[in-house]
Parts: structure tokens; sequence; C-alpha cells
């Protein structure tokens, strides 16, 4: 029904990789390296699409979906640290969550306002704090690091990133789909 009117949802896959044959730990580095690995690929496509004149500029950013907010912080660590992709994450990376300090609270809530706009932000970092009334044109890569407890909670995960941003589909399969 809804067909080129939103993005694709998408499941990004190893071949021939079996989670179970690495620890937890690393099985959790390995999703935000393929993720940082897709959000970059999605920020060079839509450079590109930009170049071409097909349509405006959009800053994308990856939404993480951390369990608590002691995994939150521990993920936005491992990301602003200088060995993860040279570093170049560092200030880039936004902590959403209930337990967050009022003034910072503030200023994240006043990113995310901005951040289909001109933004830094590139990684969402979240625990149960986006779970409807907020959906974004520039998101197209959530890496989920917890299960979810109920279905609807991954729908409206999911949903936050369907619309388009160019209120079309592109024919760019990066650009026209949420992975």
């Amino acid at each position: 029904l809804l067909a080129g009117y939103v993005k694709e949802p998408t499941v990004a896959t190893r071949k021939d990789f079996d989670p179970k044959s690495v620890s937890a730990e690393e099985l959790e580095r390995i999703k935000l390296t393929d993720g940082v690995h897709v959000h970059e690929q999605v920020k060079l496509e839509l450079l590109q699409y930009f170049q071409s004149g097909l349509g405006p500029l959009v800053n994308p950013f990856m939404l993480v979906v951390a369990s608590d907010t002691a995994h939150a912080a521990a993920i936005k660590a491992r990301i602003e640290a200088s060995d993860f992709f040279d570093g170049r994450y560092q200030g880039k990376v936004i902590e959403i969550h209930s337990k967050t300090a009022a003034a910072e609270s503030d200023e994240n809530t006043a990113k995310l306002l901005l951040i289909e706009q001109q933004s830094d932000t590139e990684i969402v970092i979240h625990v149960d704090k986006l779970k409807e009334g907020w959906d974004v044109a520039n998101l197209f890569t959530i890496v989920p690091l917890r299960a979810s407890a109920a279905e609807i909670l991954t729908e409206q995960t999911i949903g936050r990133g369907l619309r388009l941003p160019f209120s079309k589909r592109t024919g760019v399969a990066a650009l026209d789909r949420l992975t």
C-alpha cells in the first residue's frame, strides 16, 4: 500500500556468519562496526546525489538501541574512542534516555529537533525514549543492541526511519532503504 512512499526496511547480514560463534561483546562490536559501515556508505551516496543536483544535502544519522542507561553510556564511550573508526565520531554521539541529567537532556532534545537540518550528530543512542511521535527522514541505519520486549516496540523503532528524505524513491538503493 505504501510502496514508493516510505523507505524499504531491510536487514543487514553477513554471509555464513554464526552469531553464536563469538562472545556477546564481540557480537556487539561487529554490529556497531557493520552499522557504521552502512552509515558511511549512505553518507557517500547522499553526497553524490546532492552533487548530481538531484536533491538537497541530507545529513544521515544512525540510531543505536541500548538495553539500559549504563549500556548506553558504554556504547557512547566505545564509539567515541580514538580506536573506533580513528576517532571520527568523537563529539558526534548523543544519548537519549530518562536518566540523562536535565541540562544534558535539554541539550540533546535540542539536537534531536535539529537532526534533520545541518547537524553534527551522526549517532543517537537511546533507551526506550523514542517510542512514538518522532520520525525523521534522515535516519537510514538502526543498530539494535538489545532484544525488544514487545513486537510493537520493534515496529515503533523501525517506524522512526521509514520516511523518505526526498518525499519519493530515488532509485538509489542505499537512499531508498532503512537498514
